[in-house]
């Protein structure tokens, strides 16, 4: 049987390059998307965030100042945690769905979701605190000893670092399981099976 000369058959698929990688721009484009997306996801999480949260009831003293009820600030650390906990889970779940859903994985992946949970959280605490500000007017307009209920907020802006660090850890530990299952996964060549070395094959069992 002659040979086939296959030279001129390329791939024409788009965004696919001549080794059948995704070309440079298939890959900024999928990076986008995830981005987008990401940063949407986080936009909801925060409005949530701000609907769940426990608020700080507050005695008004006058002129735009109040004081928090014993007991109250309590809440303020149920806030944060709350936050820290919907967007840790956020960025486990969306290197989940990512990586279900891409095939070319590797590095870049894992800074895309990266630099996406970190925008996402960013994403969230603004929503967040804007949804906060509306719902929950400032003590400013309040008369003395009215008591009033302060929007929650994150105490600390180490709370960004929740996500990212979430996704980026279990990014790297599912990337980290691909290699070494391609350089470790016992695989039997073909010609190994075919040649009938059954010593290759016992030692692998």
């Amino acid at each position: 049987m002659s040979d086939v000369d296959t030279t001129g058959f390329a791939s024409t698929a788009p965004g696919i390059g001549d080794a059948g990688r995704p070309s440079r721009g298939a890959f900024t484009r999928r990076s986008i998307r995830i981005v987008l997306a990401t940063a949407v996801v986080g936009a909801v999480l925060g409005i949530l965030w701000a609907l769940l949260a426990p608020v700080e009831h507050a005695a008004a003293v006058g002129d735009g100042r109040a004081i928090v009820l014993t007991g109250e600030s309590d809440h303020r650390f149920d806030a944060l945690a709350l936050f820290l906990c919907v967007t840790a889970a956020a960025g486990v779940l969306t290197t989940v769905a990512v990586w279900a859903r891409v095939a070319e994985r590797g590095p870049r992946l894992v800074l895309d979701i990266v630099v996406a949970s970190a925008l996402a959280s960013a994403a969230a605490i603004g929503a967040g605190l804007a949804v906060g500000a509306v719902r929950y007017p400032s003590a400013d307009g309040a008369l003395r000893g009215d008591v009033v209920a302060l929007a929650p907020g994150v105490s600390t802006w180490l709370a960004l670092l929740a996500q990212p660090l979430a996704a980026g850890g279990h990014a790297r530990s599912r990337h980290g399981a691909v290699a070494v299952g391609r350089s470790g996964s016992g695989r039997v060549p073909r010609g190994v099976i075919r040649s009938g070395l059954g010593r290759r094959i016992r030692l692998l069992e």
